[in-house]
């Protein structure tokens, strides 16, 4: 039997408002998305051929882990209710039907990988009440003088530079100086040469999962972690292994670093990639004594570990404990260290500029990954960058300062409206990292979304779908909207 096959398309905007309340189901998330969705084909409300948004894109809609969203298609295509091809993405089909393949999607400019283009990470494309207050990102509106800045660019600055075709694939040699003298003044023996600079430090976590890793390779990561580097992994075909991470609720702060010492031991894994301060989600930062541990348990298993050190400008307190690579270096330990970096959280997103340092043969390696990648990053960003890094002082304080009163606004408001809740004061970052005893923290995210704000549940951060009960409550906005936001949190759970 065969039927005609749609060409339409559902937008991820349309189908998380046709999943409302498919969370409250019982059983595990993965079946819960599955029979919601086999619900919409069943009722016509998902008609035969539609093709379903890409699992990274429903994953970010959904507030749940990508590979929540690849398990529920698979099942469903397991029972005939999906089909999927490369190059054609995934289509609503009826079990017993025979449906053509339909056409692949048409290219467009600003593809990613898989030819689709990610959700935004702070949800804001959904439909939501009115004024409502997005918590859901960490990311920090940009500082004034980053526009005072780019206003002195001239002329002058682009002498010589527009003779030569643009194409820098390791960055402006004058920002890969300037940022290898800034690493080299928090201990790192860092050399020009053997740093990349990159589009945002995610572009650095792509690189080093496409340039070093191998599919099936395991790699030891945090529990709960930054999930776009969770996603790069995976993407990658990559084996994710994971370490609790430790609030520094009734102790030290950062990765559980006795369960991370015998799963090196034992597991001997390819990767190690942490975020050793002011760590995303939860604000730990790990102490100078266990930064020791860790490079010397990676030397001796031969290891290479990934500092990620995006969040270093949102400790508040400076300077936080020495990078790993400069831990290794004054104690003479033979690990291999990535150091990773960006100008984002000191000074604006916008900028796009991070880097990646490491070993001459690797960095090497992943020039190649670089220049398959895009040829080179942005010249204006670079020499944007190039002159706000002076001001990196200056910005540090600004930040401190906004971040210390989002943080005291989060905190009050937490203790006055979530009574039962619990979270530990974050050393860094631009968030709070609330546990709620007892309570589904996505369904709970759901109901937040129809109380006017945006949060995101645990299970996002996580490698295996834990992390039920927690939930991650951005401060980075004014003090009077993080109050209102939690407010409006609190009514969710009434």
């Amino acid at each position: 039997m065969s039927a005609r096959l749609g060409k339409s398309a559902i937008s991820v905007t349309r189908l998380a408002g046709l999943l409302q309340g498919w969370t409250d189901e019982s059983g595990s998330l993965h079946r819960r998305l599955a029979k919601a969705v086999k619900q919409l084909v069943e009722s016509g409300e998902l008609p035969e051929g539609t093709r379903l948004p890409a699992e990274r894109a429903m994953a970010v809609a959904l507030a749940v882990s990508r590979s929540t969203v690849v398990a529920a298609y698979d099942d469903l295509r397991s029972a005939g209710w999906l089909a999927s091809r490369r190059g054609s993405g995934t289509w609503v089909r009826r079990p017993g039907i025979d449906y053509p393949v339909p056409e692949p999607r048409a290219g467009a400019l600003g593809l990613g990988r898989r030819g689709a283009v990610p959700a935004p990470l702070t949800g804001a494309h959904l439909p939501n009440p009115p004024d409502t207050v997005d918590l859901s990102t960490g990311a920090l509106p940009g500082l004034p003088m980053v526009a005072q800045v780019a206003a002195t660019l001239g002329a002058a600055d682009y002498a010589g530079l527009l003779d030569h075709h643009g194409y820098f694939v390791g960055g402006l040699p004058e920002l890969r100086v300037a940022l290898a003298g800034q690493l080299a003044e928090r201990g790192v023996p860092a050399a020009a040469e053997d740093l990349i600079v990159t589009s945002g430090s995610q572009q650095a976590v792509d690189m080093l999962a496409q340039g070093l890793l191998q599919p099936g390779d395991e790699v030891v990561l945090e529990e709960p972690t930054y999930r776009g580097a969770l996603e790069a992994f995976r993407a990658r075909g990559a084996k994710v292994l994971s370490v609790p991470v430790r609030t520094g609720r009734r102790g030290p702060g950062g990765v559980d670093i006795e369960v991370l010492e015998r799963l090196l031991d034992s597991r001997r894994p390819k990767l190690l990639y942490l975020l050793p301060t002011a760590h995303n989600p939860t604000g730990a930062t790990l102490g100078l004594a266990d930064r020791l541990r860790v490079v010397r348990a990676a030397a001796a298993t031969g290891v290479a570990v990934v500092d990620d050190g995006s969040t270093v400008d949102t400790s508040l307190s400076w300077p936080p404990p020495a990078p790993l690579a400069a831990v290794a270096a004054e104690h003479g330990v033979a690990a291999t260290v990535f150091s990773v970096g960006s100008l984002s959280k000191l000074f604006w997103g916008g900028l796009r500029v991070g880097w990646v340092h490491g070993p001459s043969d690797q960095i090497t390696r992943l020039s190649r990954v670089k220049n398959a990648a895009d040829l080179g990053s942005s010249v204006p960003s670079q020499l944007l960058g190039l002159k706000l890094l002076p001001h990196s002082d200056h910005a540090r304080r600004l930040r401190m300062a906004q971040l210390a009163a989002g943080l005291a606004a989060a905190e009050q408001a937490a203790r006055d409206h979530l009574p039962g809740w619990e979270f530990a004061r974050p050393l860094g970052g631009a968030a709070l990292w609330l546990r709620a005893p007892g309570r589904d923290a996505v369904a709970l995210a759901a109901r937040a979304r129809k109380c006017g704000v945006l949060v995101v549940p645990g299970p996002a951060y996580s490698a295996a779908e834990g992390l039920r009960e927690c939930m991650r409550v951005g401060y980075s906005l004014s003090p009077d909207r993080v109050r209102e936001g939690i407010r409006r949190l609190a009514m969710a759970t009434e």
